[in-house]
Formats: C-alpha cells, structure tokens, sequence
C-alpha cells in the first residue's frame, strides 16, 4: 500500500513538474517574441547560450571526460538540432501568433519516427501511423496550404519541430553513455558558436540595447529554468505522462497572445490543436504499451 502511495506521489510530482516546466517555456516565448523588435535572432540566441553555459561550467569542473568520435558527432547531430530548433521557432515568433508557432514546436514527438527513419534506417511501425497522420492533419489545420491563406512562417515554425525531434533522438542516445550536465553544456557551447557565425554573416553587433535587458535575462533565466524542470519531471513521471502533461505549454501561449496581441485562434487552428494533442496521447500510450 505504501509502495504504490508512494509511486502515486512521485507522478503527481511529475505532473507538476510538467506543467511547470510548460508555463514557464511560455514565458520564455513570450519574453523572446517581445524582445525580437529590438535584438536580432542569432543575437538572443548567442546570449541565451552563454548564460546556459556560466550556469552549468561550475556543475562540470574537474568532471570532464575523454570521449571516442562517435560520441562527439552525436553531441555535434543533438546540439544542431536544438540549435536550428530554437532559430526556427524564434523566427516564426516575428512572423505568427505564440501560440501557433508553439503548437507547431510541440509537433516534434510526431517527428521523431521519421527522423529515426532518416538516421537509422527504421521503419516506422504500422501501429503508429495512425497517430501520425491524425498529427499531420492537425498541422495541415493550422498552416492550411492553400494559395489563399499558405504564410511561409507556418512552414519555418514547423522546420523548428524536426530540429526539436533531432535533438530528443540524439539526446536518448547519449544518454546511456554521458551525463545530462554534459550533453546540455556541449550543446549551448555549440549553439554559441553557431550563433555567433550567423551573428557575423548578417552583420549584427551583439552588444545589447540597455530596454532590451530585462526581456533577455527572462528568456535566458526562464529557459535553463524550464529545461532543468523538464529534465526533473523524467525523474518522477514516464515520457507517456511527461508527453501530453507537456501540451500545457500550448494553452499558456494561447492566453498570453490573446492578452498580449489580442490575437485568438480560428476554428482551424483549435481544430489543429486537438487532433495534435490527440495524436501524442495515441503515441505515448502506444509507447507505453510496447515498453510494457
């Protein structure tokens, strides 16, 4: 009776953690979206890393290890990943509503078959099929490709979801064989420096204006602080609960835009966020069941 109390405990702190970590990325969306009139993209980028990686170095001191090839390419494929990730969907926040370019980041777990495809050369289960061409319906609600209403930052917010699903695929794998601190500290290492070519190439200065510092230390405070709540919530709750728990992230973004911007979603777009959602819920409990 204690154990199963106690394991009822540790999914309700899961739960929590979760939505935790949903609100706040919410707010890391909306700060970044408010900051972007002022600092370019691969500018915020570039100061969000670096302030991930004064934060983790002290984590990592004296705790190095020599590693083989292979598992520097999985850390060069997973920081990419995350880094085109957060471009994307950081550029898609000039150009859509939050809460669409949101929805369409958290498209990343219907990614992630095909990029296990793409990398591995496994195909995608039949069972799976269903949830994903429910998902890509949803998608298809929100962008909706006609010549009519077709906007390409529908399509770049959506690149922001197959870079995410890059970055969960890689992570899993050097996950059995680095520590969490080491892959999050390679990465924004990597994405520092990405982002500072991109800085270069475009001609940008990086030194921020003096009203814009506020809003960048909520997105660099706000995203460590949601990656380490995440990161948290594995601990106590399965990925089939973390998974769709995480969809919260959608609903915070939609009542910030609406208080924000004004800005409300047409039948479409709801449309596109339940069969979405419904699509995650499908795969988690499919995946639940495989593991089994």
């Amino acid at each position: 009776m204690s154990l199963e109390l106690n394991e009822k405990q540790r999914l309700k702190k899961g739960i929590l953690l979760t939505i935790a970590y949903a609100f706040v990325m919410s707010v890391t969306g909306l700060a970044a979206k408010q900051v972007q009139t002022t600092v370019a993209v691969p500018v915020l980028v570039f100061w969000q890393s670096i302030f991930c990686v004064a934060v983790l170095y002290p984590q990592l001191r004296d705790r190095w290890q020599r590693r083989p090839i292979a598992i520097w390419k999985i850390h060069f494929l997973r920081s990419v990943g995350g880094f085109t990730g957060f471009l994307f969907y950081y550029w898609a926040l000039n150009h859509i509503p939050l809460v669409e370019a949101t929805l369409l980041r958290y498209c990343a777990p219907l990614c992630v078959p095909l990029v296990v495809f793409i990398m591995h050369k496994v195909a995608v289960p039949s069972a799976r099929w269903v949830p994903l061409v429910i998902g890509f319906i949803g998608v298809a609600c929100i962008i909706q490709p006609t010549p009519e209403h077709l906007n390409p930052w529908h399509l770049i917010g959506f690149l922001s979801a197959i870079g995410l699903a890059f970055s969960m695929v890689t992570t899993r794998m050097l996950s059995h064989q680095v520590s969490g601190q080491e892959t999050m500290m390679i990465y924004f290492l990597i994405s520092a420096g990405l982002s500072f070519c991109l800085v270069l190439i475009q001609g940008d200065s990086l030194l921020l204006p003096m009203a814009s510092w506020p809003l960048v230390a909520v997105v660099c405070i706000t995203l460590y602080v949601g990656m380490f709540l995440y990161t948290k919530a594995y601990t106590y709750a399965p990925a089939s609960v973390v998974s769709p728990v995480s969809y919260a992230g959608v609903v915070f973004s939609g009542l910030w835009g609406w208080m924000v911007w004004g800005h409300v979603p047409d039948a479409f777009a709801y449309a596109g966020m339940a069969l979405i959602f419904i699509s995650i819920l499908i795969s988690t409990r499919i995946a639940k069941s495989q593991s089994a």
